[in-house]
């Protein structure tokens, strides 16, 4: 059975609602949604919303002050209620469910780059101890400086996310998170695998990954990386959505296409945001799993490479008996594998 928009306006209190249950919108911009809700709008409002129902005293007067009103501003005050009725049907359905959608999703991504950063956080406190001991000596220069040159770009990243970089936008384990997620997939908008890439560069480079690239090959740039990760989300309904804000119609109006605008904005951001969600899940378990893997063989070999420690060799730098010096291989070996599976 066919419904009309005024039954179906009477059924949702929504207009936008209304007219998108009358009209196939599958294939009609927002604004087009808008407009044609709006005309549907100015044929019923009069009906259904301007005039209070019933024949009361209290109806009646009400009703007649509504009129003197509308004839004594030309109108005014009608067009004026119904742009503010047709603003507040906008914002409940075309801009909430794209906002949510787009929060929906950076929320379950800043979970998956707090996991991750907490891992990373974990990976850094095993770490540390071994960096110590395989820079205490020298045996295999060539595997060695190999896995000092890996430790100086992890220690790099790291400081600079959780300390100097944006972590106080977001906090420090989400922003280490991030990262560690755009310095695996080692996919700086510069061409430049972020891995690579210290201090404020790295920083900067990760931000413009969740903006969607730098500005000049066409993505949102740090602004837009600073909105990804920390929900900043520009919402002007927040401080336009009450009647006694706008004094004219074409405020009203121009607020419209604010929202149709911001809209427009977030659906287009969407697609990207949820391939970046996509990716920091797929990261965040391979790390967890890498971790699972390597965490108990690196803490063991630091036990046997301490258990065959001579204090005597230690103190007059005589070379390790031979177990320490297995130990001591293994772990330069295992962490330089760690890193390369990290890609970091």
């Amino acid at each position: 059975m066919t419904v009309s928009f005024i039954e179906a306006y009477k059924l949702t209190g929504n207009s936008v609602l209304a007219y998108k249950e009358v009209i196939d919108c599958g294939n009609k911009s927002l604004k087009a949604i808008a407009e044609g809700s709006f005309l549907c709008l100015e044929d019923v409002f009069e009906d259904v919303d301007f005039y209070v129902a019933g024949d009361t005293k209290r109806g009646i007067l009400k009703n007649t002050s509504k009129f003197l009103s509308g004839i004594a501003s030309c109108l005014g005050s009608y067009m004026l209620e119904m742009h503010n009725k047709h603003y507040s049907d906008m914002y409940e359905a075309i801009y909430s469910p794209v906002f949510n959608r787009m929060k929906t999703i950076e929320e379950r991504t800043n979970e998956s780059l707090f996991s991750l950063g907490s891992q990373l956080n974990k990976l850094n406190d095993v770490l540390k101890p071994v960096e110590k001991v395989l820079k205490s000596k020298r045996n295999n220069i060539a595997t060695q400086q190999k896995v000092f040159n890996q430790y100086n770009k992890f220690n790099s990243g790291f400081n600079t996310s959780l300390n100097v970089g944006f972590g106080s936008l977001v906090g420090g384990t989400t922003a280490l998170g991030a990262w560690g997620l755009v310095s695996m997939i080692g996919s700086a908008s510069t061409g430049t695998a972020l891995s690579s890439l210290s201090g404020i560069a790295a920083t900067n480079a990760t931000l413009a990954w969740f903006g969607g690239g730098s500005l000049a090959s066409g993505g949102a740039g740090m602004i837009g990386g600073f909105w990804a990760i920390s929900g900043i989300v520009a919402a002007p309904i927040i401080f336009f959505s009450t009647k006694s804000s706008y004094k004219k119609v074409d405020l009203v109006e121009k607020q419209k296409d604010k929202l149709i605008e911001e809209s427009n904005k977030i659906i287009e951001l969407t697609t990207q945001a949820y391939e970046q969600l996509l990716e920091a899940k797929k990261y965040d378990h391979h790390v967890i799993s890498l971790l699972n893997e390597y965490i108990p063989k690196i803490e063991n070999e630091l036990k046997l490479y301490k258990y065959h420690r001579s204090l005597f060799k230690a103190l007059f730098c005589r070379k390790m008996n031979l177990k320490q010096e297995e130990s001591f291989d293994n772990l330069n070996k295992l962490t330089s594998e760690l890193f390369d599976k990290l890609y970091i």
